[in-house]
């Protein structure tokens, strides 16, 4: 019997104890799973906090998310940016980019000098020429009449690539048995290329307008006579308008035939039909 109430005790305390050990476990385990709850709500919480940090932009030359910085921050962080450079993206080196510039603009002072030396090598009218030019001729008034310039020399420039301006000074000289004539004038003309006939002939119409001042001497004596006007001296105008050609011998020299139709208007009366054939040389500074 005693020995039953031992065992009696023994179990009731047992189940006691094993009750005792069942509330703890259940608080445990409680406990852990708050534990757990409070450690997940506060990864969400750092995880919305390092939202706007993650979805920055890398700067430039930077290591890619996630991935390991490169342990050599000079060379090796600017390997990347070297493709870069080559494409003209920002975040190329300064360095690189000269580099790859320096060839190109070198080429482009290559082709622009290569222009500039075909343009002055190049024969035939040319707008920017300038030059000196004179022309040997005669005309066909006959002595008594106003004569005008037969041989000038004029300043020639070209203002476009078909037309040339020239101011013009010249004389003019006329014969016969008793006097002499001598006529010194100035005034401008303008020549207008109409082509290219091929092997550097250029065909021009030419026109030209001067201001003369005539003197007559009486053979012999020297002294100024009338010859066909009152005094010995006399101030005309003459016009003239013609055709001819151009030959550019080398880029910087011509050489022209020409032959103007014109006449000569003054106080002691006109002269029309007046022939001036010439021939003229030009050489250009530029």
């Amino acid at each position: 019997m005693r020995i039953c109430i031992v065992a009696l005790l023994a179990f009731v305390t047992g189940c006691a104890g094993q009750s005792k050990t069942a509330q703890q476990r259940l608080a445990e385990v409680k406990a852990y799973r708050r534990a757990q709850e409070i450690e997940q709500q506060e990864k969400k919480e750092k995880k919305k906090a390092g939202t706007p940090r993650a979805t920055a932009a890398p700067a430039p030359g930077a290591a890619p998310a996630g991935q390991g910085a490169p342990s050599m921050p000079g060379a090796l962080a600017g390997e990347p940016g070297a493709p870069a450079a080559a494409a003209g993206q920002p975040g190329a080196p300064v360095a690189a980019t000269g580099q790859l510039g320096a060839p190109a603009a070198r080429s482009s002072g290559a082709a622009d000098g290569a222009d500039h030396a075909d343009r002055q090598e190049r024969r035939g009218p040319r707008a920017g020429r300038v030059g000196l030019g004179v022309t040997l001729g005669g005309a066909t008034a006959a002595t008594g009449q106003l004569l005008p310039m037969s041989s000038s020399l004029a300043l020639r420039g070209f203002v476009s690539d078909s037309v040339s301006l020239a101011g013009v000074a010249g004389i003019g000289i006329g014969t016969s048995d008793s006097e002499t004539e001598v006529s010194a004038g100035a005034g401008a003309e303008v020549v207008v290329f109409l082509g290219d006939l091929g092997e550097d002939v250029y065909p021009f119409f030419v026109g030209e307008a001067a201001y003369h001042r005539r003197s007559v001497t009486a053979s012999g004596d020297g002294e100024p006579s009338g010859a066909g006007t009152d005094d010995g001296a006399a101030s005309f105008s003459s016009l003239a308008a013609g055709g001819g050609l151009e030959y550019w011998v080398a880029p910087r020299l011509s050489v022209n035939a020409r032959l103007m139709v014109g006449g000569v208007f003054g106080d002691a009366g006109a002269f029309v039909g007046t022939f001036r054939p010439g021939l003229g040389v030009t050489l250009f500074g530029n």
